[in-house]
């Protein structure tokens, strides 16, 4: 491999020709159609080089260099432009662009200058470690960054709103924070306030006295009381209701409350973790959230990027998740195939890390040899990526191509490509091109692409 490019243009039959040349030429290539997307990819890809079009939708492609060479200065940018003129040279040089290119242009025309960037400077020094925070694991940049912001905030007193959808590990992430501080010797109570009527939540989250409601027959602590000294995790915290809101920002403010049917306060020494899957600014703005509770929550507010977003962890995930596992497997020892490993890259993970678990699980429970097999954790729901990977293929079947090749000629490349991933099982290649079975028959008999 001879370097990892990131290229990005908006117009896909360009896009996709640079991807399917460049791999084919040793390069490691990921694409992306505008700059957002290509943000995403160089946040958790360990990219040497960005190849982007200057002008885009949303932001252009100086935005992107400028956004390259303040998060990673080392990495290299070419612009590639139809509209060149010496006063945007000049502009891109200044902002740090390694060269640009003036379409139209040859694949190999760009080949050339990437040759002559990476002659002229050693291979830039990437980390495929996996870190740990707890009983989290993660490879990519942006789950290290969190990490290491966790870290800098764990042990303090400060109220921390883990942001994130379902699935994320919200609750693994409270854990390691509450174990990385200085409560770490106390108790961690985690709690839930999805689904419970007021009357039950507020007993729940600040006890009750004897006989303050009917079969009251005791004082019942409550979770607040239970978590004393240590930190308690309220999960779905979007979900209380705005009357018990009010007791929150109290206990917030204040570290005191009163039990239900009680009179006198109780003080407690609590350091808050809220959870939330859903925007609670957004609920502000609808008045089913206080505002003023809103600012005392987000006093530290950290997003748990989706699993969809951050594609270089799945791999050590899974893996973790067979070792955390390994009893369904009967002591053998099992790994994750390479087939079924590009099905599990290739799915979007709608229930994030939760998914991929429950989806290890079910490949080590129906494995019955050393290795998971695709059979094993198919399907993998409805919704796919409908990308082709051109990352490490080796198509030998067409000649040479040019960015005006036609689409017919783009179209059976991928058909190509997909069978050779899938080794020739058309169901299978037909999943990841994204279209019915029948539609790739019809496409393989248009192409005179051989069956079997």
């Amino acid at each position: 491999m001879r370097g990892r490019i990131l290229v990005v243009d908006d117009e896909p039959l360009k896009r996709i020709t640079l991807q399917i040349e460049l791999t084919e030429a040793g390069f490691e290539v990921y694409e992306a159609a505008d700059a957002l997307t290509a943000r995403r990819i160089f946040d958790c890809k360990p990219i040497d080089v960005v190849v982007t079009d200057v002008r885009m939708p949303g932001q252009n492609g100086l935005d992107l260099l400028s956004y390259v060479k303040r998060i990673r200065p080392e990495v290299e940018v070419i612009l590639m432009t139809a509209y060149a003129t010496v006063d945007t040279a000049v502009l891109a040089i200044k902002r740090g662009a390694y060269d640009y290119i003036t379409k139209p242009f040859t694949t190999q025309e760009l080949t050339a200058k990437l040759e002559g960037l990476f002659a002229t400077r050693p291979p830039i020094e990437t980390s495929d470690d996996v870190e740990s925070f707890g009983r989290l694991v993660a490879r990519s940049q942006s789950m290290k960054r969190l990490f290491a912001q966790l870290r800098a905030v764990a042990d303090t007193d400060r109220t921390i709103l883990l942001c994130g959808e379902s699935g994320t590990g919200k609750e693994l992430f409270a854990e390691a924070i509450h174990a990385h501080s200085g409560r770490a010797a106390k108790p961690l109570i985690r709690f839930s306030c999805a689904a419970l009527q007021p009357t039950v939540l507020e007993s729940e989250l600040f006890g009750h006295e004897k006989g303050a409601f009917t079969n009251a027959i005791r004082q019942k602590p409550g979770r607040f009381e239970l978590a004393d000294g240590g930190t308690i995790l309220l999960d779905e915290v979007d979900d209380i209701p705005t009357d018990l809101q009010v007791k929150l920002l109290r206990v917030v403010e204040q570290q005191e409350f009163e039990r239900v049917g009680g009179e006198e306060p109780v003080k407690v020494d609590v350091r808050l973790i809220c959870a939330t899957k859903r925007d609670l600014l957004q609920l502000v703005k609808e008045g089913k959230f206080r505002e003023d509770l809103y600012y005392r929550l987000n006093v530290i507010s950290l997003s748990i990027p989706p699993l969809r977003e951050r594609p270089d962890d799945i791999p050590c995930l899974a893996q973790h998740f067979v070792g955390k596992h390994a009893g369904l497997a009967g002591g053998r020892k099992v790994s994750i195939g390479s087939h079924a490993m590009d099905e599990l890259l290739r799915h979007t993970w709608p229930g994030n890390v939760r998914e991929l678990e429950h989806v290890v699980e079910r490949g080590l429970a129906f494995c019955g040899g050393d290795e998971i097999r695709p059979e094993h954790i198919l399907p993998l729901g409805a919704e796919q990526s409908g990308s082709v990977p051109a990352a490490g293929l080796e198509l030998g079947e067409a000649g040479p191509l040019g960015l005006t090749e036609t689409v017919a000629d783009i179209e059976r490349r991928l058909i190509l490509m997909a069978l050779r991933q899938c080794n020739n099982n058309q169901a299978r290649a037909a999943q990841r091109l994204g279209i019915p079975r029948t539609t790739l028959r019809d496409k393989m008999a248009k192409y005179s692409i051989p069956v079997g």
